[in-house]
């Protein structure tokens, strides 16, 4: 398991700077008692205790934390400080605290400040059956805007276990992964790092190869070493926010999705986009293309943006269109619209007239777009969804592929090497040539584009987990995996 450390130091001015450090360790299972963080304390009677067990739970009233973060805010200048620190506190029976671990490597004056403090609070053991226990709990301290504050960080167990086994429908498909030994994998949770939850639901590397990631309570920037919250003293959002969607264009601008707002950074800061003027519908997902073009997709259609003109693709203006219910938008390199609705699928090329798939003999036939990719051949990859939902794993979903000659091959899970039919996100590898699927139940699949293919799960490699819902690359190559378990890294050896 690879955690991040908060790392506290003075400078020649006597200002306190933050950076965070990368180490290895490797823990016993989760759900055992345990110290959690790299650094220990060895003073603690640790014979038995539960992590944050109990009803109730072992607490520390807020106003006391708060006291605890006045006394620090007054003794250090945090002005150009930003980050967080963890600690883990054993409360044993009597209510007695004592840290057990903490995530500062540094074991600087600040983090012993806190070490001292925090023995020093009054606490309420957990209590299990009625009699007092000891057990550990979590407190967060977020450094930002000059401040330090602090809370309890609830463990919530049922993240902690196993996330159970993979549904691999595909029964004829063995799976030796030959190019897994090729990887490094690294998972960051809330519990071993500041990521703000580990369900993920959309991500984004941009120009710096710095990765936007997005999940159910709040988003945050992540360098490969320093996480950088986006909250309410950087955005106009709070850290806690619900993130939908986010997609970074051409020019490094940075659009997030969330409650059916669109907001855009740059370096000048953030704006609310002003999306009503075009549809009252609120997007569902923000997408771009290579030629600078913004798709936002929504229930009332489709908006494309390009520069400073506006269109909007929906059954009033193009009757063609299966339904104004847009689900997907790509656009190929030879500037084709490709569009997945409620409905099915249809291309608009140029000025020509549209092409619709429900009544032609190919892979799209009846098939929504749910997304799609393209090689530097010209040869395009799309995930279908099927617009009758019924069966749970439909053999008309899987992977489609249009080849340069116009020829379509579609591949599922009972012709191939894919684990199951329905893919949540695709990524074209230009560094090695593959094709990447997160798929919501099946895990990670790589497909050599010839006849191989590999599964990952966590039943046979280091990912967290098999429910997969985004995919992003760094210019480097490395590979960012948004799943339901934490945030995956994935890199070559």
């Amino acid at each position: 398991m690879k955690v991040m450390s908060v790392l506290l130091y003075p400078t020649k001015t006597g200002k306190l700077l933050l950076l965070v450090g990368l180490f290895i360790f490797f823990s016993p299972v989760v759900l055992r008692a345990q110290n959690l963080f790299l650094e220990k304390i060895d003073i603690c009677d640790t014979a038995s205790f539960c992590m944050d067990c109990g009803s109730p739970r072992a607490t520390c009233a807020q106003f006391t934390i708060d006291q605890l973060c006045d006394k620090i805010n007054r003794k250090y200048m945090l002005t150009e400080a930003r980050g967080s620190l963890t600690f883990q506190v054993l409360v044993e029976p009597s209510g007695f605290p004592c840290v057990l671990s903490y995530t500062d490597i540094t074991n600087s004056p600040l983090t012993a400040d806190l070490i001292r403090l925090l023995n020093g609070c009054i606490w309420k053991p957990a209590k299990v059956n009625g009699k007092p226990v000891s057990a550990s709990v979590n407190i967060n301290f977020k450094i930002g805007n000059a401040r330090i504050t602090g809370e309890m960080q609830r463990m919530d167990l049922s993240e902690l276990k196993p996330p159970g086994n993979p549904t691999i429908y595909n029964k004829n498909a063995v799976y030796n992964n030959p190019s897994l030994k090729n990887y490094e994998f690294t998972t960051w949770t809330k519990y071993n790092s500041p990521l703000p939850d580990n369900i993920g639901q959309a991500c984004a590397v941009d120009k710096a190869d710095v990765l936007w990631y997005a999940t159910a309570k709040g988003l945050t920037r992540f360098d490969g070493k320093t996480f950088d919250p986006v909250n309410e003293y950087n955005s106009p959002f709070n850290a806690e926010t619900a993130v939908r969607d986010i997609m970074i264009d051409k020019e490094n601008s940075k659009w997030v999705c969330i409650d059916n707002t669109i907001y855009k950074n740059t370096d000048a800061g953030w704006q609310i986009y002003d999306f009503k003027k075009f549809l009252a519908a609120g997007v569902s997902h923000i997408l771009t293309s290579k030629n600078g073009e913004l798709l936002f997709t929504t229930k009332s259609g489709l908006v494309v943006v390009r520069k400073d003109k506006v269109v909007v693709i929906n059954k009033k203006s193009m009757p063609l269109l299966p339904s104004s219910n847009i689900y997907y938008a790509f656009v190929d390199s030879r500037k084709r619209i490709w569009i997945g609705t409620s409905k099915g699928s249809i291309m608009i090329d140029g000025d020509t007239l549209p092409t619709t798939f429900n009544t032609f003999g190919t892979p799209l036939k009846n098939e929504c777009i749910s997304g799609a990719t393209e090689d530097e051949n010209g040869n395009i990859y799309f995930s279908l969804v099927s617009i009758d939902k019924g069966a749970p794993d439909d053999d008309n979903e899987g992977l489609a592929v249009l080849r340069l000659d116009g020829s379509w091959t579609h591949y599922n899970d009972k012709n191939s090497g894919l684990p199951s039919n329905h893919i949540n996100s695709m990524l074209y590898d230009k560094f090695e040539r593959v094709l990447w699927m997160g798929t919501e139940k099946s895990g990670l699949v790589r497909f050599n584009l010839n006849n191989g293919w590999e599964n990952y799960h966590n039943n046979n490699s280091q990912m967290p987990g098999f429910n997969i819902s985004q995919l992003a690359q760094d210019s480097k190559g490395v590979l960012w995996v948004t799943t339901a378990n934490g945030l995956l890294r994935i890199r070559k050896n």
